[in-house]
């Protein structure tokens, strides 16, 4: 059996509550021989469940430190979703560990900081794999079989704010458009909404449109030029449960650093784009 230890910042959360249930659904459902058998939590969580409390609901071993949690385990799930802020802490113990880890979106608060998780990373031999669980929306990787990246536009709207949802978008443009923008734009469209132009510089264009209402919800839309459709998101959390399982079996990554370093990229572009509206700024990593 494939032994999995979960880290987070504090557990009662909700990717923290759900990652579990999600994952044992997908081991009984495909016949897998893994299970979530650990977790440590660097703090208690602000609501009145305690750590100890949240294992037993779980019926996950609570450990003393991450290192108990490391030495005890196959593979490492490492949460703190909404709070990139927090990456720092919760992954300084499993980057070293040389087992394989997966990340939790958003991977690093900038890509300073994630250019240096993943070099502390490849020099203690530890494979790395982050993703939002819209890169595997069961349209999007339907799409992928299909086309095999032949998409010249693609178009996201999405809700909440860059902080820590932009992610969901940039994932998906990454994953159907591929790395390599060259320049991006923001209009000045008002102090809570974000749009932005990506340039790709071979003719190719994808669109972001980040709206607080809660209500917007995930539209991925994507055209070759001369004919489109519409990608839906849904099916997404058990089918990233499949990929983060197959990553702990082999140890291979099947989202590429470059990929992951682009979306840092992206959102710190995007949060400077939005201080010069309607100005081109280019973009490199």
């Amino acid at each position: 059996m494939i032994k999995i230890g979960l880290i987070d910042y504090y557990f009662d959360n909700w990717h923290t509550n759900y990652y579990p249930g999600f994952l044992r659904e997908v081991v009984k459902s495909d016949g897998c021989d893994a299970d979530i058998v650990a977790a440590y939590a660097y703090h208690e969580s602000p609501t009145e469940l305690k750590n100890a409390d949240w294992c037993e609901q779980q019926n996950i071993r609570l450990c003393g430190s991450a290192r108990e949690l490391i030495d005890s385990v196959d593979a490492v799930m490492v949460m703190a979703a909404d709070n990139a802020e927090w990456k720092e802490e919760v992954l300084s113990e499993a980057l070293t560990c040389g087992k394989p880890v997966f990340v939790d979106k958003t991977f690093a608060p900038d890509p300073e900081t994630g250019r240096r998780f993943f070099d502390t990373a490849k020099s203690h031999g530890t494979p790395i794999f982050s993703s939002s669980a819209q890169r595997y929306c069961a349209s999007i990787l339907d799409y992928l079989q299909r086309e095999k990246r032949t998409t010249r536009f693609m178009s996201t709207v999405g809700p909440h704010d860059l902080s820590n949802y932009a992610v969901h978008q940039f994932e998906p443009i990454v994953a159907v458009m591929g790395t390599g923008v060259q320049r991006v734009k923001s209009f000045a469209v008002g102090e809570k909404v974000t749009q932005l132009i990506l340039d790709y510089g071979d003719g190719r264009l994808a669109s972001f449109t980040q709206t607080p209402n809660p209500w917007a919800e995930f539209n991925f839309m994507v055209s070759d030029g001369e004919r489109g459709e519409r990608l839906d998101s849904s099916d997404f959390y058990h089918n990233t449960m499949r990929a983060i399982l197959a990553f702990f079996k082999t140890g291979i990554p099947p989202v590429p650093e470059a990929e992951t370093m682009e979306i840092l990229g992206l959102i710190a572009a995007a949060k400077e784009a939005r201080q010069h509206p309607d100005e081109w700024r280019p973009f490199s990593i």
